[in-house]
């Protein structure tokens, strides 16, 4: 049968219409998928006003200052402790020992439990935890009663080292999170910095047990905001009661799914592995000088417990310094790189939306805070070899703390912006890897500094984390690829 000109056409006809059928639904879908995108950018991030997401921040952070502040406003009266429960040096130290170690493993479980149930029941819960045990600490009359007391007094007081950074999550998008987390961290970082200070003049006037009665007091007006003051921010939860953005929201999970080893396991990717071991031997070199100034202070300058507290008072203005700084840095970065890739493509204000900042963005200026740190511990570690001015102790002592803080706020931001949606997870993770190595630096500095001195010492810890800061420069020139081909993706929102 031969094939006419007119059935060609018809045919023609035919095959063209599906096509275009094809084409004008696949914009239509497209279309929608725009409209969808737009109107979801329309929303808030989150439903709370400029002023309740403040005071959010300022609870999260004093509520996070109360772990590192019990940690330390104990140390100027331990001599006074190991005297009146008749123990050893080496005895009272697992007093310091138990309470690290435990603040190294609850958060990790804390953190799960704030993804399941939420951060407000947590932060009261935990605040409860923490109050009754600074109550046994301050009733306790033999060492075993208050190294038992201690580490439920951290178990209580380390629920916001994961949880807290959550919050900052579930409240601020990313480009204003570093801000929030400069705020934030200055809780943590400021407790080695207040609680010699405030311990140190509170056990040399009313007596050790006193120290412990104050936190259990502070324990309680935190337990009391959390309870009525604080909303809940958890962003599952609260995208349930209002229209906020659909981004970084985590999905229910069941408690099986809520494994800590699951989140320790994190390790096993390349760009986790390598910030862990930096926030480490950071963390650990600044714990230790923290715990190791009063002897110095006391033992070589003659201080009393009082006026050796006062002197913290040079790093705490430093933490104070460089978390504020830091926080803002690491914003400022994002958005100037945000602002390149839109300059460079030419888009529009709709596609520039869709523009997508690598999280080893925010880790363009660690290498300044750490820098600052190094120099403050190796310089302070020869003042105190050769009992040096005690006005160039304290400098350093400003470098330390700034240069931490500083560090604090990119790291901090990087793996919350690598876990979006675990960002209470991840860095309870981080506590735990910190707070671990800690616990072993802070056990072995008294046999350190007494075999080879005080400047030999803080050179090993020097080189420890000048060893983590250099691998860490895989991480910022190479971490995006690092994370392309190890894992894990980022879902930058």
């Amino acid at each position: 049968m031969t094939e006419t000109p007119q059935d060609a056409r018809s045919m023609s006809r035919d095959t063209v219409a599906p096509s275009h059928s094809s084409t004008t639904s696949k914009h239509s879908v497209d279309a929608e998928k725009k409209a969808a995108a737009a109107d979801a950018q329309e929303l808030p991030y989150s439903p709370f006003s400029a002023k309740t997401r403040a005071m959010i921040v300022i609870i999260t952070a004093l509520t996070g200052l109360v772990s590192p502040l019990s940690a330390n406003m104990y140390y100027p009266s331990i001599t006074k402790v190991r005297d009146d429960l008749h123990t050893t040096q080496s005895a009272i130290t697992w007093t310091i020992t138990a309470y690290v170690i435990a603040m190294a493993v609850f958060p990790l479980l804390w953190s799960n439990l704030a993804d399941f149930i939420g951060r407000k029941p947590v932060y009261a819960l935990s605040m409860l935890i923490f109050t009754c045990g600074s109550v046994g600490c301050a009733l306790s009359r033999s060492l075993t009663a208050l190294i038992a007391s201690r580490v439920v007094q951290s178990a209580g007081s380390s629920a916001v080292q994961g949880a807290g950074a959550g919050t900052i999550s579930d409240i601020y998008p990313r480009e204003q999170r570093g801000t929030a987390l400069g705020i934030y961290y200055l809780g943590p970082l400021l407790g080695p910095c207040l609680g010699p200070l405030i311990g140190g003049y509170i056990g040399q006037d009313v007596g050790w047990r006193w120290v412990f009665w104050v936190l259990a007091i502070w324990g309680g007006v935190m337990m009391l905001l959390a309870l009525f003051v604080l909303p809940e921010t958890h962003r599952r939860m609260v995208s349930k009661k209002h229209r906020i953005q659909p981004v970084n929201i985590p999905p229910l999970l069941g408690l099986k799914d809520n494994n800590p080893l699951l989140d320790i396991a994190t390790a096993r990717y390349p760009v986790i592995a390598l910030s862990m071991l930096h926030f480490a031997m950071l963390f650990g070199t600044y714990f230790t000088n923290a715990t190791a100034q009063p002897l110095a202070y006391e033992g070589i300058y003659g201080l009393s417990q009082g006026m050796a507290g006062l002197c913290f008072l040079s790093s705490g203005v430093g933490c104070v310094v460089g978390s504020i700084s830091g926080g803002r840095v690491t914003d400022l970065l994002l958005k100037r790189r945000r602002r390149e890739l839109e300059a460079a493509a030419a888009v529009d204000a709709e596609r520039a939306e869709e523009i997508k900042v690598s999280a080893e963005t925010r880790l363009g200026a660690m290498w300044i805070g750490t820098g600052v740190f190094l120099c403050g511990v190796i310089i302070c570690g020869w003042l105190l070899e050769h009992k040096l001015s005690l006005a160039g102790v304290l400098v350093t002592q400003f470098f330390i703390g700034g240069g931490m803080a500083f560090t604090f706020q990119s790291l901090g931001g990087y793996v919350i912006d690598v876990f979006p949606t675990r960002s209470a997870r991840i860095t309870g993770v981080q506590n735990f890897w910190r707070s671990a190595w800690a616990a072993v630096i802070v056990q072995l500095f008294p046999t350190m500094y007494t075999n080879i001195g005080w400047g030999w010492s803080y050179t090993v810890m020097f080189f420890l984390t000048l060893m983590s800061l250099m691998l860490m420069q895989f991480v910022v020139f190479r971490g995006s690829a690092l994370r392309e081909r190890f894992g894990p993706s980022a879902d930058l929102q």
